[in-house]
């Protein structure tokens, strides 16, 4: 029969093995989740180079593609504690780095948007017209929404006085994920356009389509748990 001290004991030593196991499969998904950015991100730019950089659509699926699939997706899970590359940073510097590379992923995404429309006004071609361009346009409002409050969760201690920190950090979580989930989603409707279909194989379509949603989902799960977290605690 064993003891409630031995069932302690036990449960003490079967922790260790279980942080273990979990560190060891987030650190395997992290890596597929980085390769997976990689590949896309190489793939398409290759589909670019053949499609020529003298036009203006090219510049605008390389500049949105690298916005949204490289650098906010490297944004995101640079704050996960099971990151890799960013483990042995600090939260100040982790801060420091997710805020120039979402600034500048942003302003890929703001760019490649404003050369798309501006490609189309040029040739009297009709704005917003798919699913694609409308997802992209909404995907840009909520970018808006979330550098304001990108700025007020990094001046929380400042604005302490008239709003709770963790508001404006939960505030910033949420549009943010809106926005980087509804800007992937445009890239994978992107992938029905004729950049892709003329120049790679349906096979390579498919590949990147599940890659692209891959990515997103798993990029997505720090930022599920913190906001989890964080509901909890406004919740007590």
């Amino acid at each position: 029969m064993f003891t409630a001290s031995d069932k302690e004991l036990v449960a003490d030593k079967k922790k260790p093995v279980e942080n273990e196991w979990i560190c060891m499969m987030e650190g395997i998904f992290n890596t597929l989740n980085h390769t997976m950015i990689g590949v896309v991100c190489i793939y398409t730019s290759w589909l670019c180079w053949i499609n020529g950089f003298e036009k203006l659509y090219t510049w605008h699926v390389f500049l949105t593609l690298i916005g949204y699939h490289l650098l906010m997706a490297e944004g995101i899970v640079l704050l996960y504690s099971g990151n890799g590359w960013t483990q042995k940073l600090t939260h100040s510097h982790k801060r420091t780095v997710h805020w120039l590379i979402e600034v500048v992923g942003c302003s890929c995404c703001v760019v490649g948007i404003a050369l798309e429309i501006y490609f189309r006004e040029s040739t009297n071609r009709r704005h917003f017209s798919s699913t694609h361009s409308i997802v992209g346009l909404v995907s840009l409002a909520f970018l808006a929404l979330t550098l304001v409050n990108g700025l007020m969760a990094l001046f929380a201690p400042e604005l302490r006085r008239r709003i709770r920190p963790i508001y404006s950090k939960l505030g910033h979580y949420l549009t943010g994920t809106v926005c980087y989930v509804l800007g992937m989603v445009a890239i994978v409707l992107a992938y029905e356009k004729k950049i892709y279909r003329q120049n790679t194989i349906t096979e390579g379509i498919t590949m990147m389509t599940v890659f692209t949603i891959a990515v997103t989902v798993l990029s997505m799960v720090g930022v599920v748990k913190t906001v989890y977290n964080q509901v909890k605690t406004l919740a007590k």
